[in-house]
């Protein structure tokens, strides 16, 4: 049989396994691995939500423009709103999320029967506030559409 310990003075101690500072030390690497992998995939979730919110209030500002063009020429101008609290499909409600600012105004640059739409949606953050910077979208509509 072989003797798996050692004869050391006063008692035998084992040869294999480790020791306490082994296992703490290890522990520690794993601990700081895990926090990094932690971190990263938080970051990744942020940036995942802030591009989805991102893409619904461009989607929203689409939608916006998209329905002037619905509208009878001498009734555009009726679309304006400020500050009006929409939710993710661009329905006016108090508990959305997103904030739509529509400006109907006519435009005069040597060109009869022309109105500026210009769409701003404000969209949650990181920290899920409003954005500083909203969504901007911008097109000209004429009688003839």
């Amino acid at each position: 049989m072989i003797n798996k310990f050692r004869q050391s003075g006063r008692r035998a101690r084992p040869t294999s396994g480790f020791t306490l500072v082994e296992v703490m030390v290890a522990s520690v690497i794993l601990v700081i691995f895990c926090v990094a992998f932690l971190s990263s995939a938080i970051a990744s979730m942020r940036s995942q939500q802030l591009a989805c919110d991102y893409y619904k209030a461009m989607t929203i500002a689409r939608n916006r423009i998209q329905r002037a063009t619905e509208f009878e020429y001498a009734n555009i101008l009726l679309m304006n709103e400020n500050q009006a609290s929409v939710d993710d499909n661009g329905n006016i409600t108090a508990a959305g999320i997103y904030r739509r600012t529509t400006t109907c105004v006519p435009y005069t640059n040597g060109r009869p029967n022309l109105i500026q739409i210009t769409v701003q949606v404000n969209y949650p953050d990181a920290r899920r506030s409003l954005s500083a910077k909203p969504v901007e979208l911008c097109t000209l509509i004429t009688d003839n559409m």
